[in-house]
């Protein structure tokens, strides 16, 4: 019995859908044929000379209207077809910042055909256009900033592949940018010889157009190692009674620091320290020796020479 009723069943069904589809049809467009009054977005376009110009942000592309009409035109305003939108000229688009939806009631209106437009929906359409301009800026790299691996240290001079940068976008931006960038070095413990090339800012826009876009930072860095030496001494602007001074010490202690790489290439009796009488004081017991001579490796740096005991005898 199911095989002899389901046809029949489906080919009920499909009657009923057709007469429904047709009902749905004659009604649809038999409704087009009535006024209706409704809401639609109406395309426009601003008409401005923009050599010199950029739109910040995206200028409006639609403005919403109330219109009244038979269906028909309605639905070909809204769906069916291309509209050519409402070309709205702005003579000083830098010093406009929006427009009001009521002030372009005729320009509308006279672009709608066959239907009536009752009022502009939209209240307010910003404007965000500004000016081109271009600055230049000094490019300074944070060298106090740079964060190397305990011991490692810097070993050349900082050197980038440019010194300055130009900017060219709109106003508001560039004025946020100063005359001087700072560029930081974004890696931690640093323990290579550096070489890298470092994207400049936009500061806040991708419309702010940079040339270069990077710059290549590269600077020598090494580790260090502290070194402990035990140097004679000699003696400069001896005096008098410089007989009676006794030092507790024909040695003094040297400290500095060097690179491993070349930690004792250097000539030690090429380091040469002595005692200036000129400042050892009777009434005093310790004094500094004084570099003489620094070798040409250790030229430059920090070199601590430790106090050297003494006594005046009477």
């Amino acid at each position: 019995m199911r095989n002899t009723l389901l046809p029949q069943s489906n080919e009920t069904f499909k009657v009923v859908v057709l007469c429904v589809f047709t009902a749905t049809t004659f009604w649809f467009f038999n409704a087009l044929n009535d006024n209706y009054s409704t809401r639609i977005s109406y395309p426009i376009a601003f008409n401005y000379a923009d050599s010199g110009l950029v739109a910040v942000e995206e200028l409006p592309a639609k403005v919403e209207v109330n219109v009244s009409g038979g269906g028909w035109n309605l639905l070909r305003k809204t769906f069916w077809f291309a509209i050519e939108p409402v070309v709205i000229p702005l003579d000083n688009p830098t010093e406009r910042k929006y427009i009001l939806g009521s002030s372009l009631f005729s320009d509308v209106s006279d672009h709608l055909d066959e239907i009536q437009l009752n009022f502009i929906d939209t209240d307010t359409l910003w404007l965000h256009i500004d000016s081109i301009r271009t600055v230049r800026s000094r490019i300074i790299i944070d060298s106090l900033g740079i964060d190397t691996k305990d011991n490692f240290h810097l070993t050349t001079n900082i050197k980038k592949s440019v010194d300055t940068a130009s900017f060219t976008g709109p106003k508001r931006y560039l004025s946020k940018i100063p005359p001087e960038i700072i560029i930081s070095i974004p890696e931690k413990e640093i323990e290579d010889d550096y070489d890298e090339d470092l994207i400049l800012p936009t500061f806040g826009s991708s419309l702010v157009k940079r040339n270069p876009v990077e710059v290549n930072v590269q600077f020598g860095v090494e580790k260090f190692v502290n070194q402990e030496l035990m140097v004679p001494f000699t003696f400069i602007n001896a005096k008098e009674d410089s007989a009676r001074y006794n030092f507790e010490n024909d040695l003094a202690t040297v400290k500095f620091s060097i690179q491993e790489s070349i930690a004792g290439s250097y000539a030690l009796d090429s380091l040469e320290i002595a005692i200036d009488f000129n400042k050892v004081n009777p009434q005093d017991s310790l004094t500094i020796p004084v570099l003489v001579k620094t070798p040409e490796k250790l030229k430059g740096r920090t070199i601590t020479i430790l106090p050297i005991k003494y006594s005046v005898e009477q």
